[in-house]
């Protein structure tokens, strides 16, 4: 693969109503494909569910297996490349934040895990498909009247439905932890998603939520096992691990679009977090194979 100067970025530009929709095996379509196999980011949200057959993606450096009836969200930002994919029946979705409401975009920026995967059962699964055969139905009707904001009511929808099935799995393997601190824990994370390059200290974190560092700490860590030290670390490792595998910006300027002043430090704190230096990082993805 040819690195570029910045991580390729596909972009809604030219998608009507700021939504893309496709099932599995559809050739005939009115708006652009692009190249799925080289690793590149999205400024949109993208969703796959399989109703039959199985896909391998490779999510932030993590593997990632869809198989029969499970939807799989990915947030914007994310480096990803689709592996292997044989696919019978699904749909592809892709959407512009844009079009979410504040509160469904809070729900999204609040779940604990960084990869959505949700399983189905075969009545939900079937529900699906049937609600986004609808929404093709009506994306695909150039005379419907009221058509873009019927397009984007419907996938705020299902984007509902789907955060309904996800937070319903996440409580139940939360049930052990008080509701407060699940809130609390699900709040840091909202806060970390969004400021991660410019708040790097627990204590400025706890500060915006009006706690103490100590408090705080405490409640991250009794719902995750792991400390708010650890996700900031764990956030901007996994950016500069980004820009590392896939762009030719210097150790030096991505210690800068991180936010670290001193980039001794930054090289420290990433061999501490990865186990190897940012420079052999590098020199291992030069070497590794991609579809």
């Amino acid at each position: 693969m040819t690195k570029k100067e910045k991580i390729q970025v596909h972009r809604m530009d030219d998608w009507f109503s700021g939504v893309y929709i496709k099932p599995f095996g559809y050739e005939k379509s009115s708006v652009p494909d692009y190249e799925i196999s080289q690793p590149h980011r999205h400024d949109f949200y993208y969703c796959v569910l399989s109703d039959k057959g199985r896909m391998e993606l490779e999510v932030d450096f993590e593997k990632v297996e869809i198989t029969d009836q499970t939807l799989f969200l990915s947030y914007p930002g994310q480096i990803h490349r689709i592996i292997s994919a044989k696919m019978e029946r699904g749909w592809f979705l892709a959407f512009d934040p844009a079009i979410l409401d504040e509160q469904l975009k809070n729900i999204l920026d609040q779940c604990l895990s960084q990869i959505i995967l949700v399983p189905l059962s075969p009545e939900q699964s079937a529900g699906f498909c049937s609600y986004i055969n609808h929404l093709f139905v009506v994306y695909n009707d150039g005379a419907q009247m009221f058509r873009k904001t019927i397009i984007q009511a419907m996938v705020t929808g299902l984007i509902y439905q789907l955060a309904s099935v996800y937070h319903s799995l996440e409580q139940f393997n939360l049930i052990r932890h008080p509701a407060r601190s699940i809130e609390i824990t699900k709040s840091f994370k909202q806060i970390l998603r969004n400021n991660f390059k410019s708040i790097k200290k627990p204590s400025e974190y706890a500060a915006k939520m009006n706690m103490t560092v100590s408090h705080l700490n405490d409640t991250v860590k009794s719902v995750t096992g792991f400390s708010v030290t650890y996700f900031v670390q764990q956030e901007l490792m996994r950016e500069a691990q980004r820009l590392l595998f896939y762009s030719h910006l210097s150790v030096k300027e991505i210690a800068d679009d991180l936010g670290f002043e001193d980039d001794k430090y930054f090289n420290r704190l990433f061999s501490k977090a990865i186990g190897i230096s940012p420079g052999a990082f590098r020199k291992q993805g030069e070497t590794s194979v991609h579809l």
